[in-house]
């Protein structure tokens, strides 16, 4: 009887003694062995392992049956007699604590409780004091849930000081008294305790319970359903609750506790050196020689305190397999089990990567790297090594998983122009992800986490789209991918931005703000069903979207029916509401907004079995608010270890914590980044057991420095660390978590290669920076970050083209070297010849290549419009002017604006709102009182040749009669006048003219700056220059001509002012025009123009647009006159 404790520095000496036991001093055969394993990963890893040794015949062919392996939980249930579901647990200790929480409130000692959780009386005098403190009301599930974690702590770890707060004695266990901030715990504990006792009818309270236990384990009054031996694999630390127990079991039954050690001789060295003291007082990493031993290793130097225990038994520790290797990780291992310091007299080659740093650009390119180093270890190990021996552990498994998913998962899409095997080899790879989050396994288990965030936060146009976009919602509502771009078009249309309507504003304080809300931009698209945007009806006022037509019915119902499902869902819990009916509502909701395929109906029967779960275990007495449910859930759904997704033949890719100490030969420990690894240095300041440590006491910094610590000795042959090690954005350099430092300097003084820096001062040769890029020509280099190079032909590629571009780049390519062949054209529009215009290199890509440049998608805006920019400013101005010369009042219009959502809110739209109904009066004051007529154009223009006449048609309007033989054609705009509304209005006047010879005609141009006056010519010259103009369109469909309105008209009047036959006269124009060709630093210029770009490339200059001389051909001849008739005024 007793504990009997066996060590090795091996998990396979450990594992080969345990089934020498089993072999050797078998149980009875129908009395199964219990094996009590720490994590998932080590249970799987035992069986199989046990597997070769158990019931062999020939060879390792065994089997490994009769054995019970439990989770040390289950264990302990089995101990205490307790349920599965224990009422001293966290999850369910939490409800006791929150109702003993709201009890207490504005008690003494609970003056800063009261003040955090929003409790006390109403702040009648200060709304704003008052609407912050409601706000705080939402932390009590979050409060309530960490004190309960802090209670189930203090249980397992220092089950004294609950204890001595049963008793009234208000200390910390540690020889102190508590101190002031800390005496409210004590008084909820007692009055949780009480609630507990009486919601669940008990006698006693955990530590009364424990101790009973424990009593009775040790006198033998206790009947188990145990075994007389019993062996516990894989455990690194014990609480002292579990201690205290297993001491007890010990009494009456043979323990065996398998202990993977990482030196034997560091225990020898500390062997009546520790104590269970105060851990500032302890002074154990002393006699740790290895210096990871002193920094990593603090959780093994505690554990050997812990079990210096009586009744405990410490065998010598289990001879380990010889190990023949020599290279640097071996002997880092070495060192470590012999507790000696790093000696850097040592060599090694110069190809030894037995150890490996990979410093990357962000987890994205940390990924990459994983791809190309796995793929290298598995080709260097030429069939010695599979995907079953490598090991990745991640501390974030959840930024990752995706990131690794994408990678290894992409498509082969073979290398063009390649002979060689096109697919990286890393895609063929297979990757089990473990212990993911419920969520990553079950869609509808991610929706419920959606909708509680939409519902519990402000609704924003992005969430909602994003939600429309999960998988169950498209298949309950019909949305594809071309029906969801249509949706999100009309809700930017109708200036949705957040929030469901003023009611749900209010929250915020913003009750008397209901532009840009759900309720008004779903009003304007169900109005475009019915109502055209630019109609005469009375319901035009609420301005519908356009662009809706009777295809889209079906769509927007399903929009509306998403979002009334959406506002009942959010109206329905407003308020609080107990624990079950939050699970009901949250079922229904997701019933209502959700759909899967018949053989995927499991998720429905998992996400209520789930909810139940939770609502069972609250009882009908708890009340929640929103937020408290999605803490809940954001607690509940976190990951979750299944023994099916470790070591299934594929490479495991797992948390840090699931197969800790188990042996592969290659372990990759991904993600090591500063800050992410260890867990966050901040320590809770309600957290008794942290103000004062005690040995053996659980510290997560320091278990997160051991798991590094195992990492390292359970490599067989590779250990490899990816961190980032720049920013993916500046490519700052970025400094390795701490641990990983101290690794990096141990290993570097472990040996040394020839490759090593002499002095010490850069990083070791095992240490290795990559690139930003996959394709970095670095990467391919024999000296490169990965051994031997990449695998990824496709980046090989591209280096290889980008090495040829650098070292011989090609002569820049001409867009077009000589125009294309004449395309004859019979009929043109006005509007065609304006747009030639306005700008023939999208004439010519559009009409002639049918090319268009790439239409910029403006990202999802949730911000309300405070401030406006001047593109807005000038979107909003131009609709407001143009619907008020159309005869609708500027106030009407601008309440229309406000209708839409484009102004801001309050004082600023009012500032806003003036400001552009000042400019628009401004622009329209003189437009008078007469109805603008408009004419029909239809022209028969003669061509140069003499042959077939070219039909115009079209439409001028905005014209004003002045007299009975004079009238003025109008163009009223927001902007600036620019030589694009001068060319505009010249051609309609143009054309004007040529319709009506009779009438004597001119243009008028007024802008937000500038205005001229246009002349007619006679109808015979107008009819010349028409079709001269339409004669230069024609031209332009042969090549870009360079006659961008702007650059062509400071062109034109530059070189009208040279003299004739100068020679200088065409550079001294250009250099005249380049300014408004190439702009500066404050505004651009033409050439920033997307379709001059797709043509000439960016930033060009004025001499490229005049390269097949169309700018000094074609600008005077357009241009000259325009100015003479008043264009350049």
């Amino acid at each position: 009887m007793g504990i009997n404790v066996h060590r090795a520095d091996q998990p396979e000496a450990l594992a080969r003694a345990f089934a020498s036991l089993l072999r050797e001093a078998p149980a009875d055969v129908f009395t199964p062995e219990v094996v009590v394993v720490p994590a998932r990963g080590i249970e799987r890893w035992l069986a199989q392992r046990l597997s070769h040794a158990l019931g062999t015949t020939v060879g390792d062919d065994g089997v490994c049956a009769g054995l019970q392996i439990m989770a040390p939980q289950s264990l302990i249930s089995m101990l205490l007699g307790r349920e599965r579901d224990d009422p001293w647990q966290a999850d369910r200790l939490v409800w006791p604590t929150l109702e003993a929480i709201g009890e207490l409130t504005g008690s003494r000692h609970f003056e800063a409780l009261t003040h955090h959780l929003g409790a006390g009386p109403e702040i009648v005098e200060d709304p704003r004091a008052e609407w912050e403190r409601k706000a705080r009301q939402s932390r009590r599930y979050a409060v309530a849930r960490r004190i309960a974690g802090l209670f189930a702590s203090y249980a397992r770890e220092r089950p004294s000081l609950l204890a001595d707060w049963e008793a009234g004695v208000h200390s910390d266990a540690a020889g102190g008294t508590l101190p002031d901030d800390f005496l409210w715990q004590p008084i909820l504990w007692r009055r949780t305790v009480d609630l507990v006792r009486a919601q669940h009818d008990l006698a006693e309270s955990v530590i009364e319970r424990h101790q009973r236990v424990a009593d009775e384990l040790s006198s033998g009054s206790r009947d188990l359903d145990l075994p007389p031996r019993l062996s516990f694999f894989g455990y690194t630390r014990l609480a002292a609750s579990d201690r205290e127990l297993l001491v007890a079991l010990g009494a009456r039954r043979d323990i065996h506790l398998w202990l993977p050690h990482p030196s034997p001789q560091l225990w020898t060295d500390l062997a009546g050196k520790t104590s269970l003291g105060a851990r500032a007082d302890d002074r154990t990493a002393r006699e740790a020689k290895h210096p990871l031993l002193a920094t990593l290793g603090r959780d093994v130097r505690e554990l050997q305190a812990v079990l210096s225990t009586p009744g405990v038994t410490i065998e010598e520790p289990l001879d380990p397999t010889p190990v023949q290797r020599t290279d640097r990780l071996a002997l880092l291992q070495a060192d470590i089990r012999a507790n000696r310091a790093p000696d850097s007299t040592r060599t090694t080659t110069a190809d030894d990567l037995s150890i490996q740093v990979h410093a990357a650009h962000g987890p994205a390119r940390q990924v990459e790297v994983l791809r190309e180093v796995l793929t290298w270890l598995l080709a260097e190990g030429q069939g010695t090594l599979q995907p079953r021996d490598i090991l990745v552990m991640c501390p974030d498994i959840e930024t990752f998983a995706p990131l690794i998913q994408a990678t290894f998962g992409l498509t082969l899409v073979p290398t063009a122009g390649r002979s060689a095997d096109p697919y990286h080899p890393g895609q063929q790879l297979r990757v089990q992800l473990a212990d993911r989050a419920l969520g990553a396994t079950n869609p509808l288990i991610d929706l419920a986490h959606r909708v509680v965030r939409v519902v519990a936060g402000r609704m924003t146009v992005s969430e909602v789209l994003d939600l429309a976009s999960h998988e169950a919602v498209r298949a309950r509502f019909g949305f594809d991918e071309e029906r969801l771009a249509r949706v999100s078009r009309w809700v930017a249309d109708a200036g949705v931005r957040w929030g469901y309507d003023a009611g749900h504003r209010a929250e915020y304080q913003l009750a008397d703000l209901d532009a840009n809300t759900w309720t008004r931009g779903m009003d304007r698209i169900a109005l475009g069903v019915a109502v055209a945007a630019d109609s005469d009806a009375p319901s035009s006022a609420r301005v519908p979207v356009d662009d809706i037509g009777s295809r889209d019915i079906e769509v927007v119902g399903h929009v509306l029916e998403l979002m009334e499902r959406l506002k009942r869902a959010a109206d329905t819990v407003r308020g609080t509401l107990s624990v079950r009916e939050w699970m009901r509502w949250l079922q229904d909701t997701i019933e209502a907004l959700a759909d899967t395929p018949p053989d995927e109906r499991w998720q429905f029967a998992q996400l209520a079995r789930d909810l139940d779960a939770i609502g069972d275990a609250a009882g009908e007495g708890a009340t929640l608010r929103l937020n408290d449910i999605r803490v809940l859930l954001d607690q509940r759904w976190g990951a979750r270890a299944t023994r099916a997704n470790f070591r299934s033949g594929a490479i495991t890719v797992c948390t840090m914590v699931p197969m800790r100490s188990v042996p592969h030969k290659a372990v990759v420990v991904l993600g090591v980044d500063d800050g992410v690894y260890p867990r966050s240095p901040v320590v809770d300041g309600d957290d008794v057991i942290a103000r004062s440590p005690r040995v053996g006491e659980r510290d997560l910094r320091s278990e997160d420095r051991q798991l590094l610590l195992d990492a390292v000795m359970a490599a067989g042959e590779s250990f490899v660390a990816i961190y980032s090690g720049f920013d993916e954005h500046n490519g700052n350099r970025r400094p390795p978590a701490v641990p990983l430092q101290e690794l990096i300097a141990a290993a570097s003084r472990t040996a040394t290669t020839p490759d090593d820096p002499p002095d010490g001062s850069g990083d070791p040769s095992f240490v290795r920076h990559h690139p930003l890029q996959a394709f970095d020509e670095r990467n391919f280099r024999p000296d490169g970050p990965v051994p031997g190079g990449t695998f990824d032909t496709a980046a090989l590629a591209g280096a290889e083209a980008l090495r040829v571009f650098r070292t011989d780049p090609p002569a820049p390519t001409v867009f077009l070297d000589q125009p294309l062949p004449v395309r004859p054209t019979s009929a043109v529009t006005v509007e065609e010849l304006v747009a030639f215009l306005q700008n023939p290199a999208r004439e010519f890509l559009r009409h002639r290549l049918d090319v268009t440049v790439p239409r910029e998608v403006d990202e999802t805006n949730d911000s309300l419009p405070i401030a406006l920019d001047g593109l807005e400013q000038w979107d909003i101005g131009e609709r407001v002017l143009h619907e008020v010369l159309d005869g609708m009042p500027l106030e009407d219009a601008l309440d229309r604006e406000a209708v839409r959502g484009t102004l801001p809110p309050g004082a600023l739209g009012q500032a806003a709102r003036a400001d552009i109904a000042a400019r628009v009066t401004a622009i329209a004051a003189d437009r008078g009182s007469d109805q603008p007529r408009s004419v029909d154009i239809r022209l028969d223009l003669p061509t140069p040749e003499g042959g077939e006449v070219v039909r115009m048609t079209g439409v001028v309007g905005a014209i004003h009669d002045n007299t009975a033989r004079d009238d003025t054609v109008w163009v009223r705009t927001y902007s600036t006048i620019s030589a694009k509304h001068v060319a505009a209005a010249w051609v309609r006047l143009l054309a004007l003219a040529v319709a009506e010879p009779a009438r004597e005609h001119r243009a008028e141009l007024i802008g937000k700056r500038g205005g001229l006056r246009l002349a007619s010519p006679s109808p015979a010259d107008a009819q010349a220059l028409l079709a001269d103009l339409v004669q230069a369109r024609q031209s332009g469909l042969r090549f870009p001509m360079g006659i961008a309105p702007k650059t062509a008209s400071a062109y034109a009047a530059a070189y009208r002012r040279t003299r004739p036959g100068d020679p200088y006269g065409v550079p001294e124009a250009l250099e005249r025009a380049r300014g408004s060709w190439e702009g500066n630093q404050r505004i651009p210029g033409e050439n920033d123009d997307p379709w001059w770009r797709l043509v000439l490339g960016p930033q060009s200059r004025v001499e490229e647009l005049n390269r097949l001389r169309g700018l000094e051909y074609f600008g005077p001849r357009v241009w000259n006159p325009i100015h003479e008739h008043g264009g350049e005024a």
